[in-house]
């Protein structure tokens, strides 16, 4: 009876482990397969995981959003960062020498005319321009050779423009948005026309009263019109006046190209210099070498589904960890943005990295290695950084082979 009973017991406990295993085979959700494959998985080992500190907080308890030190972006930088700080000589560096240029509408909805270029990287079609000089002629015409230049460079003024001093009026004007606006004086609403008059009335030593198309399709609706209309266009030339002979457009603001033909057109008429505004560039800051400490990184979480991550650093010289990161799902291409905890703002040696509240690997932050965008640890890539001495890191070169596996 006895043996009886073992055959049995034998028998369901076969029946069992068949069946589990079918379950963990067949069965299981992806998720499931996940945290399975990653029980299974090493860490990426530097052979000095034996450090330890006392966490200031224990990794399965959230931390208070007063303590978090970090932000999420999906942005990226690359080889340098682009500051608040507008960078004129960039683009003036940027310019061709010359374009090929038509003129293809008149009047534009927002503009006194559309045109495109033909050539160079300045190719586009549809763009809204303005005329600078009363004196020249284009209507809708060309192509013609422009030279190019930024209203803050050296242009050439004969026979173009005859208040060039007032180009950095032109650009306050032209920043302000004047378009649709109502004005605060008259109570009439800014039109294009107000604007390319107003232009005019800056940059050249008389301006005309039979101005065509300024009032949209209606040919002369200027001139006759102009005793009205004039008042209020004079209200912006004021204000450039008061405010914008000393403007200098930053980032974020626009600035004006000018377009100036070397050479009259057919009938021997000169040719109508156009402007153009475009975006300012960001100065981008020029990277370096790690020195001193890294202060600042964004890094990627380069797995394929979302997990637990945790970011702690040494405080200062203590027994202590600190955690600059915690996020219960921070999901696959995730940028994790942390900065330094310490009172200089760097990392200090390590940033010591756990995933579902276990040690996986750590980043070293002292600039013994020479880290940047590039750097790959494990399932972690640099995308950008900063150290304490050196400024904005420049790209990881690899110059050796460190056989580190990249999956836990």
């Amino acid at each position: 009876m006895k043996h009886i009973t073992k055959l049995f017991l034998l028998a369901i406990l076969v029946v069992f482990a068949s069946c589990q295993n079918e379950t963990l085979s067949e069965g299981a959700s992806s998720i499931a397969e996940d945290e399975l494959a990653m029980e299974d998985q090493i860490l990426v080992s530097d052979g000095e995981e034996d450090e330890t500190f006392v966490l200031n907080n224990d990794l399965e308890a959230e931390m208070p959003a007063q303590e978090l030190s970090f932000s999420l972006s999906s942005d990226s930088k690359s080889h340098g960062s682009a500051s608040s700080e507008g960078d004129l000589e960039a683009l003036e560096l940027s310019l061709p020498e010359s374009v090929s240029l038509s003129t293809t509408e008149n009047p534009a909805d927002n503009a006194y005319f559309t045109f495109e270029i033909l050539d160079t990287d300045l190719a586009a079609t549809g763009l809204e321009g303005w005329c600078g000089d009363v004196d020249g002629y284009l209507e809708v015409e060309g192509p013609y050779t422009f030279n190019v230049y930024s209203s803050y460079e050296d242009f050439p003024t004969e026979g173009n423009f005859e208040n060039p001093q007032n180009m950095p009026a032109v650009n306050w004007l032209m920043n302000q948005d004047y378009i649709g606006k109502v004005s605060p004086i008259s109570g009439e609403t800014y039109t294009y026309g107000m604007v390319q008059w107003a232009i005019w009335q800056l940059l050249d030593d008389n301006n005309c009263r039979a101005c065509f198309y300024l009032t949209g399709d209606d040919k002369d609706g200027w001139r006759s019109n102009s005793d009205a209309l004039e008042p209020i266009a004079m209200e912006m030339v004021d204000a450039a006046l008061e405010n914008g002979l000393d403007f200098v457009p930053g980032y974020g603001e626009q600035v004006a190209l000018l377009f100036i033909a070397p050479d009259r057109n057919p009938s021997n008429q000169i040719i109508q210099s156009v402007i153009q505004m475009v975006d300012v560039p960001a100065k981008v800051e020029p990277c370096s070498d790690c020195d001193g400490k890294v202060t600042e990184l964004a890094l990627e979480f380069d797995w394929r589904c979302a997990k637990k991550v945790d970011l702690v650093q040494r405080y200062e010289n203590t027994c202590y960890g600190k955690r600059i990161y915690c996020n219960r799902y921070t999901q696959p291409g995730e940028i994790i943005n942390v900065s330094g905890a310490n009172h200089d703002g760097t990392f200090g040696k390590y940033i010591y990295i756990y995933i579902n509240n276990c040690y996986y690997t750590k980043i070293k932050t002292d600039c013994d290695v020479n880290i940047g965008p590039g750097y790959i640890r494990g399932v972690f890539n640099v995308i950008s950084g900063e150290s304490s001495n050196g400024g904005e890191l420049c790209e990881y070169v690899k110059t050796y082979n460190d056989g580190c596996r990249r999956y836990w």
